[in-house]
């Protein structure tokens, strides 16, 4: 069905993981640029709502954020699943360190950790 929550649901997070790409590529740019990608690659669809939303991308860019989504669909996957609770006794421990890396890979730096109040 080409209507619908789902495919409204897919839209919004392929657009918001585009945009954080975008928003990167500045950074992840040279790690990337020669990654070989062409539109070709590509669906034409995504291809037409990439140039409409974020014209001055690279499909490099577009590969990054294909990435990112895998990534995190792969985890989070493995969880609503009841895949991880066998394997790992803290996946909030797991994704961070996911989280951290992606940031790493887009060439930008983790935040420092603050101490909470009261020292937790």
């Amino acid at each position: 069905m080409a209507d619908g929550a789902a495919p409204e649901a897919e839209h919004r997070v392929c657009a918001g993981l585009t945009g954080l790409a975008a928003g990167a590529w500045p950074h992840a740019e040279a790690a990337y640029a020669d990654n070989g990608f062409e539109w070709s690659d590509f669906e034409p669809k995504l291809v037409s709502e990439v140039h409409r939303e974020f014209p001055d991308l690279p499909p490099a860019a577009v590969a990054i954020a294909l990435r990112i989504w895998g990534h995190l669909h792969g985890l989070v996957s493995l969880e609503s699943l009841g895949h991880l609770r066998t394997q790992t006794t803290n996946p909030d421990k797991l994704y961070r360190n996911e989280i951290g890396h992606l940031i790493r890979a887009l060439g930008l730096t983790l935040p420092t950790a603050h101490p909470s109040p009261g020292g937790r």
